[in-house]
């Protein structure tokens, strides 16, 4: 069965093959992908596809967001790699400023919380990215000492913030 989050407004399921064509409007805005460390530009479907595929559930949850039905984000809190789970979104530009990402990432932090044994989830938001800053905010991450980032898009390093949320109180597996 496919793990489903649902909203008052949205929803969000494990990526599939199908999703290649609302995945690939999304990232073909360079406004976009310019906020993201490993989306290349111009956009590449080659690329895309390879981003189509569920994630194994064992490292968390990764998919499409949409609203009645289209994608209008992509959302993940995942740990497959050393540094621990991390929380990660962007959504196409035609939707920014409704709330969508913050709507979305509780939904997923509540699920999370509840499937894993995680500590601690990280994100991360470059410096010339105040709105991604403010979902974090109100998602309750709080800032940890800054970094230096990649950004494939933009073809070299910037200066990233960083946050944490630790787990909260009585969400253990």
């Amino acid at each position: 069965m496919m793990t489903r989050l649902v909203t008052d407004r949205l929803m969000m399921r494990r990526a599939q093959s199908t999703d290649l064509e609302g995945f690939h409007a999304v990232v073909s805005d360079f406004e976009v992908v310019r906020m993201t460390s490993s989306w290349p530009w111009p956009a590449d479907r080659a690329y895309t596809k390879t981003r189509c595929v569920p994630i194994n559930a064992a490292h968390g949850m990764a998919g499409p967001v949409l609203c009645k039905g289209e994608i209008v984000g992509i959302m993940g809190a995942l740990s497959m790699y050393d540094d621990g789970p991390e929380l990660g979104y962007m959504f196409a530009r035609a939707h920014w400023g409704q709330g969508f990402a913050t709507e979305m990432a509780r939904a997923l932090l509540d699920h999370v919380w509840a499937q894993y044994d995680w500590d601690v989830i990280k994100a991360s938001a470059y410096d010339d990215n105040p709105a991604s800053v403010r979902v974090l905010d109100k998602l309750g991450f709080h800032e940890v000492e800054p970094t230096i980032g990649t950004c494939k898009a933009r073809g070299g390093d910037f200066p990233l913030r960083c946050f944490q949320l630790p787990r909260p109180p009585l969400t253990r597996v």
